[in-house]
């Protein structure tokens, strides 16, 4: 393992994901090692059971540390969880003389002071990202530092959570022996982790249909412009079907997942599926048309929620660069179709993360979106720029910006 490489850990509804990566002299992302473990210790993207989340952190986590060679201590872990909440927030700081250049302070400052935002007394910040920086109101600045002007202005993108589940998260992490460096919001994990740099920069949403939750991220203009979780995902469809057509988990699971789609219409009418139902000794025929009709209804339902999202944080009509699908839930056939016919965001494409190196193709799926991403955003966004002199104390003032690293590549 590198002295550069980074540890992110993702938690899902049914599995614990780990994944050690850094960049090459290229700037592609390389994956050292991954590890998956399963585990049911989370629902709807929270922490329910921070002892099982512990054992299949460690466990996850010392697969890596026998495929790298060396001990794991600090991990990225992605947040998600309907409690995800976002906003844009300004500040603003005089530059005394104006006729000097703008110092690290003065931008630490403004960001600071864009921060001091009211929250309930239970919620606290989980990540700042400076958008875009004013001087003199001239605005679209990334570079302030060395500029000249009389005022600093600044848009900063706050998220916060709930401090209960931020805490069961952190402890779970710190039970398993690690310590958190980083939390991440998963729908920006996810944003990155299969958005390409040009959609970015046009302007996007990524919606990540996981098991328990729907992750919704908003990009323009290179950065991140709205985040939040919907409380419904792949689970929801397979408890429709297991209600709907009496069967157990398993084999609810298993319709979907082998003979599921989110478009009925592609299925054809003649197409057959045997159901083992848990009242009958033997398995039935059912059109498999009724089936995928069952899961369409479930999925046209989060697409519309999904537009919903996107129409709270202000912006209107389809995006340039549309809509982006990842997570479980984007396996589904016809699931970009029916994206695009049901959100009104614009086209809509299934996306898998890009990496380079040996695990390259075990990570190259929808499902490893949030990892991949959450190790970009550690390894290519620009942390060193606001970093005070002395070090952050913790993860929480961590301030980090989006803004041109992502997009430089074209």
């Amino acid at each position: 393992m590198t002295m550069d490489a980074v540890t992110v850990l993702d938690l899902g509804s049914t599995k614990v994901v780990c994944l050690v990566a850094d960049l090459t002299e290229s700037g592609d992302l390389r994956v050292e090692a991954t590890a998956q473990v399963g585990f049911r210790g989370l629902r709807k993207g929270v922490v329910v059971d921070p002892d099982e989340a512990a054992s299949a952190i460690d466990e996850a986590v010392s697969r890596c540390e026998r495929a790298v060679g060396s001990g794991i201590e600090d991990v990225a872990v992605a947040i998600g969880g309907a409690h995800i909440q976002s906003l844009n927030a300004q500040g603003f700081v005089p530059i005394y003389p104006s006729t000097r250049q703008i110092r690290r302070d003065d931008v630490m400052a403004v960001i600071n002071h864009s921060r001091q935002v009211v929250l309930p007394a239970d919620r606290e910040q989980i990540a700042a990202m400076p958008r875009e920086f004013r001087i003199d109101g001239q605005r679209g600045i990334s570079k302030p530092i060395g500029q000249t002007g009389g005022r600093l202005e600044v848009v900063t993108h706050i998220v916060t959570g709930l401090c209960s589940e931020i805490a069961a998260l952190d402890r779970a992490v710190t039970l398993s022996g690690r310590r958190v460096n980083e939390m991440v919001p998963l729908p920006l994990a996810s944003g990155l982790g299969v958005a390409k740099p040009q959609e970015l920069e046009d302007g996007c949403v990524v919606v990540d249909i996981g098991g328990g939750t729907t992750g919704v991220a908003v990009f323009t203009n290179g950065t991140v412009d709205y985040l939040s979780c919907l409380p419904l995902g792949g689970d929801h469809v397979t408890s429709d079907l297991r209600a709907l057509l009496k069967v157990s988990p398993d084999e609810a699971e298993r319709l979907k997942t082998v003979h599921g789609a989110a478009l009925s219409r592609i299925v054809p009418e003649n197409d057959a599926v045997d159901v083992r139902q848990v009242d009958q000794p033997e398995s039935r025929p059912m059109q498999r048309r009724v089936l995928c009709e069952i899961i369409e209804s479930r999925m046209r339902e989060i697409a519309r929620l999904v537009a919903r999202q996107v129409e709270q944080s202000g912006i209107k009509g389809p995006l340039p660069a549309g809509v982006v699908l990842t997570g479980g839930g984007s396996l589904l056939s016809g699931v970009d179709v029916l994206f695009a016919e049901t959100a009104g965001l614009g086209k809509a494409r299934v996306g898998s993360p890009k990496t380079v190196g040996p695990n390259a193709r075990t990570v190259e799926v929808p499902t490893m979106a949030t990892a991949v991403g959450l190790a970009k955003y550690c390894l290519e966004s620009d942390e060193q720029e606001f970093a005070p002199v002395s070090g952050f104390s913790n993860w929480k003032e961590k301030i980090r910006t989006l803004k041109n690293p992502f997009v430089r590549k074209g």
